[in-house]
């Protein structure tokens, strides 16, 4: 399920860490041995003990959001440097923004010498790790020569991949038969090397160190039958596995695992990785808790605006599907006439999209959905748990229902106050599209994304382009 150690991920950090602030001591030295810039006492160049604390946690914030600590082997020299280019710009945004509230008293040159000294020490002991790691494995393991069973569309495609590797420890041997005895061929089929009955003296002979299966094993009854699982499981929050079978499952995103010992297939599993969902966690708890302390008199003034205009309560709860299929109350400005509860009657043609002039809107209310502080409550919700800053908009149950199987797939990561629809015309376009860019937004997750969708929901507001 996870595709590296959580060793190897703990070190990482740890030697982030230690190289940031490393940094921290170093620019702070080179700032008070080398007199460049203005002139000051030595003590007004020492680096403050917070920024010690905050420096390590920016970078691992950001690096993290940049895919930094997902340690795939297949990863070459050149993505592994990408992805830490992109996590040193964030952090570099970060390790100003702070500096700008709470440390601006902190030498400008300082701070470029701090961000320069990261970057090379980070890209530094990378370098040195992955050539280490790349002599170890040359050394410790001879070329590989790969059988594979199968001779269908599927089995060529993982021989192309085997012969067009860089490296040199692959070696592609051939194609076997799958059946017993000669068979009649289809068109374009690649030329096999014997049958399974030759198995043993192919191998032999061309000196075979690994065998790989590629077979469709599952006709479509079992394609149906997982199907059929997954939706009876949807609303519980379990994991689906099934036995080795590469074929159909890749339609779920299905993925190796070893399950007490087991190799099994991962067909429904968490979409973020451990690291991923704490890392979510802790900054949507931080940034909610910002914005509650500073939207406390625009909730107050809200609040009376709301009594003021007409009868009824000033916060709504409406139900909502959130992750994993669990339903919960989500929180909102009233924005409309108080009528039986606020609640859309099945086959309201409310129920499938907004109307720019909904005669239901109150005047209060108008102001409130234009500018989208009708939502602020759900912040409340991002504390609870319920809700994330960023991801799919929840959904009302009696929608939930008319889902496709395929659908329910946006309900695999926490349910966000923004997202990627919201961001790309909100009400403006057609239903349809809400859950495919919802499954663009799960299909390429990472922190960095979230950044980019909260900075493009401030201009999407701020321009109230699809609210109404």
């Amino acid at each position: 399920m996870i595709r590296y150690s959580l060793r190897q991920m703990a070190a990482l950090i740890v030697a982030d860490s230690i190289a940031v602030a490393l940094a921290l001591y170093l620019a702070a030295a080179l700032r008070i041995h080398f007199r460049i810039g203005l002139d000051g006492p030595a003590m007004a160049f020492e680096t403050p003990r917070w920024l010690y604390v905050l420096g390590p946690l920016l970078w691992i914030f950001a690096l993290q959001g940049a895919q930094v600590y997902v340690l795939r082997r297949n990863l070459t020299l050149t993505q592994k440097v990408t992805n830490l280019l992109i996590g040193q710009l964030g952090a570099t945004l970060l390790f100003w923004g702070v500096l700008y509230i709470g440390f601006r008293d902190y030498s400008r040159l300082q701070s470029f010498y701090v961000i320069g000294l990261s970057f090379l020490i980070l890209l530094a002991y990378r370098i040195v790790v992955h050539k280490l790691a790349e002599s170890i494995d040359q050394a410790s393991y001879q070329s590989s020569r790969v059988l594979i069973i199968g001779r269908d569309e599927t089995a060529e495609r993982l021989a192309d991949a085997i012969s067009s590797r860089r490296s040199s420890q692959l070696k592609f041997v051939g194609f076997v038969d799958p059946l017993d005895g000669p068979g009649e061929a289809a068109e374009n089929t690649p030329p096999a090397l014997g049958t399974l009955a030759d198995l043993a003296a192919i191998a032999r002979d061309h000196h075979v160190t690994d065998i790989v299966i590629a077979l469709k094993w599952f006709d479509q009854a079992a394609v149906k039958l997982i199907v059929r699982i997954l939706r009876e499981v949807e609303a519980y929050n379990v994991d689906v596995r099934v036995a080795p079978d590469y074929s159909d499952v890749a339609y779920f995103q299905a993925s190796s695992d070893m399950f007490a010992g087991i190799p099994l297939i991962a067909i429904r599993e968490p979409i973020l990785t451990p690291s991923e969902r704490i890392m979510k966690r802790v900054s949507d708890i931080a940034f909610a808790s910002a914005a509650l302390l500073l939207c406390t008199p625009l909730f107050v003034l809200i609040a009376i605006a709301i009594r003021l205009d007409s009868p009824g309560p000033i916060v709504l709860r409406q139900e909502r599907i959130g992750y994993r299929g669990r339903s919960f109350f989500m929180y909102k400005f009233r924005s409309m006439i108080h009528s039986n509860g606020n609640t859309l009657a099945a086959g309201s043609p409310y129920n499938v999209s907004k109307l720019r002039d909904d005669p239901r809107i109150t005047r209060v209310g108008r102001i409130l959905r234009r500018t989208s502080l009708d939502e602020l409550p759900q912040f409340f919700n991002v504390l609870k748990g319920d809700m994330s800053i960023v991801g799919p908009r929840p959904e009302v149950p009696h929608m939930v229902e008319r889902y496709e199987w395929w659908q329910r797939k946006r309900f695999e990561v926490p349910q966000g106050m923004t997202g990627w629809w919201q961001i790309n015309g909100r009400a403006d376009r057609p239903m349809y599209y809400h859950t495919s860019d919802d499954l663009y937004y799960i299909r390429n997750y990472s922190l960095w994304l979230d950044f980019r969708i909260i900075l493009r929901t401030v201009v999407v507001v701020i321009l109230g382009r699809g609210a109404y």
